[in-house]
């Protein structure tokens, strides 16, 4: 009777078998989790080993985030014509150049310009393909528990990736492990072909694109993305760097890594349910309160344990926040009448947001010890973290089809 009750709790929190297409979409994040974990979190520690300072780091990312804005701008048109599946096989080339590039960079210096481009490229097209169609594929009763599912099978998949990409960059090189993980991203999204295609909707143009940035009703959830812009941006690149010291070998951060996923994994469990049964903004307001108080903590380690403790606890808690914060992302999505319109001002949002930060953060490389400044960096992570909360003030009930078009 017990195993009867929890295989039953189980199929209710996975959704597993009731929605196909959103089990395809599972299986192709997996794989793209297990991909671009062997590989994507090595990138600035890769930079760092090749001798490139921070503040060129920044840089390298800063490219990323300029090249994103432009092409979101630049080939708005050509969106309309392909479907979600098309966006998502279409971003595969660019990554797989991408990171196979990587290893030339020393060899041809002008790739270090170059490569961002490509980068931006698959960044663009994948998660515009992505959001479209998980945006199209979710049921509204159970978009926490789909979301939840989707951050736990990714943490899952995503969980060994790192250690065993610092064992095989350990073993072999940055090279090869880049190459692997570039010729795995070609399975992923395999099993979404299967399914029926979703598209933008037909008036997508920059104008309905800026509309969507400057719409009142979602103005704070427009803010709290903001800090999710620069909040990222830590998270993924000085926090990474900072573990690299502090532990002294890739194999070290690698096992972190996958550690922090472990720790995620069963907060996510959870996060779900809670989000589906109205607790959506109290998980909100408490994760983003609890995460600005790691951050801000994290400036006062400097020992091996400290951080290896900081890490899990940090990701447990940023799932936790990121569950119920992408929940409402969805539901936004979903309730105004140009889904791919509000996916596409987000996108330029975060980028559009990421230029004029990293360009501070720039500076700050420039001049401060590189220790000191990774520190520095946890405490402004802290600050704007708390804009997580803004969120909270977007009500989707508001954010009506017919008061848009009247908006």
């Amino acid at each position: 009777m017990l195993n009867m009750k929890i295989s039953s709790a189980l199929f209710e929190h996975f959704s597993f078998f009731r929605n196909k297409e959103m089990d395809a979409l599972y299986v192709a994040l997996a794989l793209m989790s297990f991909a671009i974990g062997l590989v994507g979190i090595f990138v600035p520690v890769f930079l760092w080993k090749e001798g490139e300072p921070i503040w060129r780091i920044l840089l390298f990312i800063l490219l990323d985030s300029v090249y994103i804005v432009a092409i979101i701008l630049a080939v708005l048109p050509f969106f309309r014509r392909l479907s979600d599946k098309t966006l998502m096989l279409a971003s595969l080339p660019f990554a797989a150049l991408y990171y196979l590039g990587l290893d030339f960079i020393k060899e041809l210096p002008l790739l270090f310009y170059f490569l961002p481009l490509l980068h931006a490229s698959y960044a663009i097209f994948f998660n515009t393909g992505y959001h479209i169609n998980f945006t199209g594929a979710s049921d509204g009763d159970y978009l926490g528990r789909e979301i939840g599912a989707r951050h736990l099978i990714s943490s899952l998949t995503h969980m060994a990736a790192p250690f065993l990409g610092g064992l095989i960059i350990a073993s072999i090189g940055f090279k090869y492990t880049f190459a692997f993980g570039a010729a795995l991203l070609f399975f992923a999204i395999t099993p979404l072909f299967y399914f029926p295609a979703h598209r933008a909707s037909p008036d997508l143009s920059r104008k309905t694109i800026i509309k969507y940035l400057f719409y009142k009703p979602i103005m704070p959830f427009t803010v709290s993305g903001a800090g999710y812009a620069m909040e990222t941006i830590i998270g993924r690149i000085t926090w990474p760097l900072f573990l690299f010291i502090i532990l002294g070998s890739i194999e070290s951060l690698g096992a972190i890594i996958s550690l922090g996923l472990l720790a995620g994994v069963f907060v996510t469990f959870y996060m779900g349910f809670l989000s589906d049964a109205g607790k959506r903004r109290k998980i909100i307001l408490w994760s983003s309160v609890f995460l600005s108080a790691i951050w801000a903590a994290r400036y006062f380690l400097f020992r091996p344990v400290l951080v290896s403790i900081s890490e899990p606890l940090g990701n447990a808690v940023g799932n936790s926040l990121g569950v119920a914060w992408e929940s409402q992302y969805y539901r936004i999505a979903r309730s105004v009448p140009d889904g791919a319109s509000f996916i596409l001002s987000r996108e330029l949002l975060y980028n559009a947001v990421r230029i004029p930060y990293m360009l501070i953060l720039m500076v700050g490389a420039y001049f401060f010890e590189p220790v000191l400044f990774l520190k520095s960096s946890f405490v402004i992570a802290a600050l704007v973290s708390l804009m997580f909360m803004f969120a909270n003030m977007t009500h989707t009930s508001v954010v009506s089809r017919s008061f848009f078009k009247n908006a």
